[in-house]
């Protein structure tokens, strides 16, 4: 529905990647959204039951996947008390990607089924809160537009 231009897209140029993707359950989307105590929003639903376990070499090296959720929404708000930051993650925020524990993306769920992204790095000047990307498809379609210029440089056996 919210990702099918970004599911089809993968399929098509990344065809090995996409192969690789195994989703979570729908019962463990619903034990997430449980032990989150956040109502998840449709289009987070929709890519974890699409790729929530992995995406083969996409978002490698990102705890984004369904085996991290729980731990990283913690790990966001220990980054910003370790930075001292006057920001609090707010109430309904939805961690759902760490990279190497400086930064992070997040949505609100109040804005609906198909929120726009936050993210919050301790390396920008001033570290704060900004939106990235209009929503999940767009995100995920910046990371595999990264995954390709990858393999365009490096070939298809590499990381």
């Amino acid at each position: 529905m919210y990702l099918d231009a970004v599911k089809a897209w993968f399929e098509a140029v990344d065809v090995e990647d996409s192969r690789q993707a195994k989703p979570c359950t729908e019962e463990e989307v619903r034990s997430l959204e449980k032990d989150l105590g956040l109502p998840l929003p449709a289009v987070y639903k929709e890519f974890l039951l699409w790729m929530g376990h992995r995406a083969g070499k996409l978002l490698r090296g990102e705890d984004c996947f369904y085996e991290s959720i729980r731990a990283i929404q913690q790990g966001a708000v220990e980054l910003l008390e370790e930075n001292g930051n006057p920001e609090v993650l707010p109430e309904d925020a939805l961690v759902f990607c760490m990279h190497q524990g400086y930064h992070f993306y997040f949505m609100h769920v109040s804005e609906g089924d198909n929120p726009r992204i936050y993210h919050y790095s301790e390396v920008d000047e001033p570290p704060r809160f900004t939106v990235s990307y209009h929503n999940l498809a767009e995100f995920l379609r910046s990371g595999i537009e990264e995954r390709l210029k990858y393999l365009a440089t490096y070939g298809k056996n590499a990381l």
